[in-house]
């Protein structure tokens, strides 16, 4: 037996993407504005939270030394004085 082949006409492969027509092409390039512009709200919010934990820390850690500086000035002036 021999095999024939079926010649279908030539489609596009699943998942292709279809031509834009203005119609689309105007849509889709606002959803893709909607969709980079709420990404860059939510990467401003979390800068913004981490940026304000880094000062917090920054601040902590300055009270911290200032601290510890005045306990060690402390300590040499009470051991100057012995």
């Amino acid at each position: 037996m021999s095999e024939q082949t079926v010649s279908t006409p030539a489609s596009k492969p699943p998942g292709s993407p279809v031509p834009p027509t203005s119609a689309t092409d105007a849509s889709g390039s606002q959803e893709l504005a909607a969709a980079v512009d709420d990404l860059l709200d939510q990467l401003q919010h979390k800068f913004d939270n981490v940026s304000s934990e880094i000062f917090g820390k920054l601040d902590d850690m300055a009270r911290r030394l200032d601290e510890l500086e005045a306990s060690l000035t402390v300590a040499s002036d009470t051991t100057t004085a012995k």
